[in-house]
C-alpha cells in the first residue's frame, strides 16, 4: 500500500512545507500524526467504496430452488400437452415432486370432501327427525353417522401420508416388473417415478377441479363431481401405468401382457388394504 502524501501547506498554521518534512518548520506540528490520520481515513473510503461497489451474492440454495422449480414447471406443462412424449430423462426428482403435489391435492379433497358430505349427512337426519316428530311417532334412536376424527389439518395429513404411501408402493410395484420381468436392467426406482408422472401428470387438473366443484357447490352435486374425476384420475392414471410398462422393448422374461396383469392385480389387493387403513384412520 503506497504511503500517504505530505500535503504541500501547513494544515495547522498555513505556512509552505517541504516535500517530504514531518514537522512544520514554522509552528512545528507534527505531520506524521496527521499523515497517519489521512491515510486511515483514505484505508476507509477505500474499504466502504468496495462494499458499495461489491455486487450482491445470491443465496446459491434458493437460486437453486428456483432454477429446480422453473424447469419443472415447464416439463410439468409440456407432459401435460404430450404425455407420450414426456421428456424422461428429466430431472430424476420430477416424478416424485408430482406424486407429492398430487398426494397434498388429495389430501386437501378428503379434508373438504368429507367435512361437507357429512355436514350434509347430519343436516338431513335433522330434517327427518323434525318430521318424524311433527307426526307425532314415538322417538326412536336413529342411527348415528360416523363423523371424521381430529381436526381438519389431521385428516389432512393422515390422508396425503397414506397418499404417498399408496403411490410409493404402485410406483415400486411397476418398477420391479420392468425391471426384473422384462429385463430393463438401466430403469431406477426415480427413473420409472418420473416416467410414470410424466404420462399421467394430467390428474393435477382433474385434481383441482374436483377440488374446485367440491368446495364451491352443494355436497350431492360437488360430491357426484368429486367421483367423476376421481374416476378419470383412476382412468388416466393406469394408462399410463400400463403404457410404462408395455412401452419397453422386452428383452426377456414373460410376456410384457402377462407382467402388466401381476401389476395390476398386486395394485388391487395393495389398493384394498390400503383403503381399509383410509377408513379406519380417518373415520
Amino acid at each position: 500500500m503506497s504511503e500517504t502524501v505530505t500535503p504541500s501547506f501547513c494544515p495547522n498554521c498555513g505556512a509552505k512545507l517541504k516535500p517530504g518534512a514531518k514537522f512544520c518548520t514554522s509552528c512545528g506540528f507534527d505531520l506524521t500524526q496527521f499523515n497517519a490520520q489521512l491515510h486511515q481515513q483514505a484505508t476507509q473510503r477505500a474499504t466502504q467504496q468496495q462494499t458499495v461497489q461489491q455486487p450482491h451474492q445470491p443465496n446459491p440454495n434458493v437460486a437453486a430452488a428456483k432454477n429446480y422449480s422453473t424447469n419443472y414447471f415447464s416439463w410439468l406443462w409440456d407432459s401435460i400437452k404430450h404425455p407420450s412424449q414426456t421428456d424422461i430423462k428429466a430431472n430424476k426428482f420430477f416424478g416424485a415432486t408430482s406424486f407429492a403435489i398430487s398426494s397434498v391435492l388429495i389430501g386437501i379433497i378428503s379434508m373438504v370432501g368429507l367435512y361437507r358430505i357429512f355436514d350434509a349427512i347430519s343436516k338431513f337426519e335433522s330434517d327427518l327427525d323434525s318430521f318424524v316428530n311433527s307426526l307425532g311417532e314415538a322417538e326412536s334412536e336413529a342411527p348415528t353417522t360416523p363423523v371424521p376424527t381430529g381436526n381438519g389439518f389431521t385428516i389432512f395429513l393422515k390422508v396425503f401420508i397414506i397418499a404417498l404411501i399408496f403411490t410409493a408402493m404402485f410406483v415400486l410395484v411397476g418398477w420391479l416388473i420392468r425391471r426384473y420381468m422384462l429385463g430393463d436392467e438401466h430403469e431406477s426406482y426415480l427413473s420409472f417415478a418420473t416416467r410414470l408422472a410424466g404420462y399421467s401428470n394430467i390428474n393435477m387438473i382433474f385434481l383441482l377441479l374436483a377440488l374446485i366443484f367440491i368446495a364451491l357447490l352443494n355436497a350431492l352435486a360437488g360430491g357426484a363431481l368429486l367421483f367423476i374425476f376421481l374416476g378419470l384420475c383412476s382412468t388416466v392414471y393406469f394408462v399410463g401405468y400400463a403404457y410404462a410398462i408395455l412401452e419397453f422393448n422386452q428383452t426377456r422374461g414373460m410376456d410384457k401382457i402377462y407382467a402388466l396383469l401381476i401389476a395390476l392385480i398386486v395394485n388391487s389387493f395393495l389398493s384394498m388394504i390400503l383403503m381399509s387403513i383410509v377408513g379406519a384412520s380417518v373415520l
